[in-house]
């Protein structure tokens, strides 16, 4: 054999395995960057490779993030309604639905406040009046303190099921905590708003802070100074 040919035999193995270290290197540093810019850059520079589709799907998860952000800025009906139309099966779809559902249920139809952070969502969607927070001050305790509020429902009997579920599924965060139902009303119709009563703010926002790493929605309730 030829020493050329020599040569070509044991280049073609090296070139391949170059290409596939720098395909490597280029991806971790698109996952370093975390940004539309890197994985678009990678895409442009990789278009063969099989972690195109990863990067295509990563784009897509950063714009939708991006998207809830200002949705979740705005935080108005009419933002989460557009957020809803175009991601209809995203992440924060049922953050979007609850939140939308909280300003149907909101007294005088008041802008309510975020169930979660932006980056967190309920595990199932309510429907219309159906386990969607409220405000954080819209409607205190019947004691007056301060307490935590998990949905507003059809029925008494609907809230005292999810209070039994939540307790299934809190890991023991409302041990301790006494469910009551508040009796309201939201177009015309009655709802009834799960709460349950802590002695402190702290315990509220933590209470609520333990649910929503659940993908529970919770508000805490502040009464009014």
């Amino acid at each position: 054999m030829s020493t050329r040919a020599l040569v070509t035999l044991f280049a073609i193995p090296l070139l391949a395995l170059t290409a596939c270290s720098r395909e490597k290197s280029d991806w971790r540093s698109a996952q370093a960057a975390d940004s539309p810019e890197s994985y678009e850059q990678f895409i442009t520079e990789h278009p063969e490779s099989t972690l195109v589709a990863t990067a295509r799907e990563r784009l897509q998860q950063l714009a939708e993030e991006k998207d809830w952000r200002a949705a979740a800025q705005t935080d108005s009906l009419e933002a989460y309604q557009q957020f809803l139309t175009q991601y209809p099966a995203g992440k924060w779809a049922k953050e979007a639905q609850v939140r939308i559902d909280n300003f149907a249920a909101a007294p005088g139809g008041a802008a309510p406040a975020s169930a979660s952070s932006a980056a967190d969502a309920p595990s199932s969607v309510a429907p219309a009046g159906e386990g969607a927070s409220l405000p954080d001050a819209a409607l205190p305790p019947a004691s007056g303190g301060y307490g935590v509020q998990l949905g507003a429902f059809s029925s008494a009997e609907r809230a005292n099921d999810e209070w039994k579920k939540l307790q299934s599924d809190s890991a023991g965060l409302l041990d301790g905590l006494s469910p009551r139902v508040v009796v309201g009303e939201a177009q015309g119709k009655a709802i009834y708003r799960l709460q349950a009563e802590v002695r402190d703010e702290a315990q509220a926002r933590a209470v609520c802070g333990g649910l929503k790493v659940a993908k529970k929605p919770c508000v805490p309730v502040i009464p009014h100074p």
